[in-house]
Formats: C-alpha cells, structure tokens, sequence
C-alpha cells in the first residue's frame, strides 16, 4: 500500500492565492518522480480557520524520502523559504506520515 503524507500549514488569507498558485507550479515539477502518486491542497471550510492541508501520496517511504533527500526538493524549498521572508507570509508547518491500510479510490488496487 501507499503512503501518505500531510502536511498542515497556516495561510494568511491574503497571501492564500500566491500560494496556492506555487503548489500548482511545483506539482507539474513533480510528475514522474520515481514513486510519486499525486497530491491535492485542501482549503478549509469554515473561514476563520486558516490551517490548510498538503496531501502527497507516494509509493512508500523509500520515495518520500528519496524526494526529500533530492536536489529537486532543496532548490524549491530553499527558494520558498527566501519567498516567504521576503513577503512575509508564515505557513507553520505540521507534516505527519500515514500508511493506506484501505484505499476505494477507483482504478486502485
């Protein structure tokens, strides 16, 4: 089974749509990344809440980690980090780690 991997981060809502848009850019870079599956960033519903969810999908932590050891991944986190001081905008950052133990998604076994 794959695994998952999110990573909740706090947006200010003025910066939201800039930000959005750099997960957008970045997830392009990411396909054909040996075990990458996807990824989806997920807004929340109730307005004042401003912790947004990063989910990456990958084949098992072999892939993750290869990715997160990866020029590919240091070049583009180093240049978010120098982005975010320049505007300052804070995402605190929570990643947590998850094993699919069920998956019903279709087109998956």
């Amino acid at each position: 089974m794959s695994i998952v991997v999110t990573n909740q981060i706090t947006l200010p809502a003025e910066n939201a749509d800039v930000i959005i848009e750099r997960f957008k850019a970045n997830g392009a870079k990411m396909e054909g990344l040996d075990g990458y599956e996807g990824f989806r960033v997920c807004k929340p519903t109730d307005p004042a809440d401003g912790r947004w969810i990063v989910i990456t999908y990958w084949r098992d932590e072999d892939a993750y980690a290869a990715w997160r050891e990866s020029r590919k991944y240091m070049d583009q986190h180093e240049k978010d980090v120098r982005k975010k001081l320049l505007e300052g905008t804070n995402t605190n950052s929570e990643v947590r780690h998850y094993e699919v133990m069920v998956d019903t998604t279709p087109g998956k076994k």
